[in-house]
């Protein structure tokens, strides 16, 4: 089977700077895409950015954002900014997390909860509904939400983030039904165990050499993120 391409595609990578994002955010900017990189850290979005360009990629772009403290205009200004500078988005994929402490349910504190509901499933949900006429308009448009193997179908401990990875799941499944008829296919990408700081912090006796590395998904991503209708023909 021959690589994806992604030329002609904009694509948008939220956590771009993390280990799963920057994976994806090289991978669809090797593959021809100009890849919006979203994280919170400039110099981190700046030295991403440079490691692109000097590795050969397209150019990316790149969109300073805290996903943790961004309200609803903050993302219809995304949406706009799309529109005006690149003229649309042909996909997106929600890489940010954010995983607090693994705990009980009666320990977390409100503020903590509310700020991982935030990160991990308001924010997806919101930036998705500020940029879908843009997906929707291109006609063979892909939203992929990440998963956690870790939680599972529920387990104990996983408090708030456990919460946000189930109810994006959902999401994901919901939206997909509602905008595929559109040309919006929207996925839920489950990579499993693998070498990142979420992973190795919720399973502090695992080994990292034991894992694979983020990067053993990049062929895997520039999938979900190509025409849907040449990932799926009819």
């Amino acid at each position: 089977m021959s690589k994806p391409s992604l030329e002609d595609r904009v694509i948008l990578i939220t956590g771009a700077t993390g280990a799963l994002g920057s994976v994806a955010a090289r991978a669809c900017a090797h593959a021809g895409a100009t890849v919006v990189l979203l994280a919170r850290h400039i110099p981190r979005l700046e030295k991403l950015y440079d490691e692109i360009i000097t590795s050969g990629g397209q150019t990316p772009a790149i969109y300073p954002l805290d996903l943790a403290g961004a309200s609803e205009q903050d993302y219809a200004d995304l949406g706009e900014s799309l529109r005006r500078e690149l003229g649309g988005l042909h996909g997106i994929m929600h890489c940010a997390a954010e995983l607090g402490h693994l705990t009980p349910c009666s320990e977390i504190d409100g503020a903590r909860w509310q700020r991982l509901l935030q990160v991990n499933l308001t924010a997806p949900f919101l930036l998705t509904r500020a940029v879908s006429r843009l997906l929707i308009e291109t006609g063979d448009a892909s939203a992929v939400f990440v998963g956690d193997s870790g939680v599972g179908d529920g387990k104990a401990f996983w408090g708030a983030y456990g919460v946000a990875k189930l109810g994006l799941a959902g999401y994901a499944r919901i939206l997909n039904a509602e905008t595929e008829s559109f040309g919006l296919h929207s996925r839920l990408f489950t990579p499993g165990p693998m070498r990142s700081p979420i992973r190795l912090r919720a399973f502090p006796g695992e080994h990292p050499d034991t894992l694979p590395a983020p990067a053993a998904h990049a062929e895997e991503i520039t999938r979900l993120l190509g025409p849907p209708s040449v990932i799926n023909p009819h």
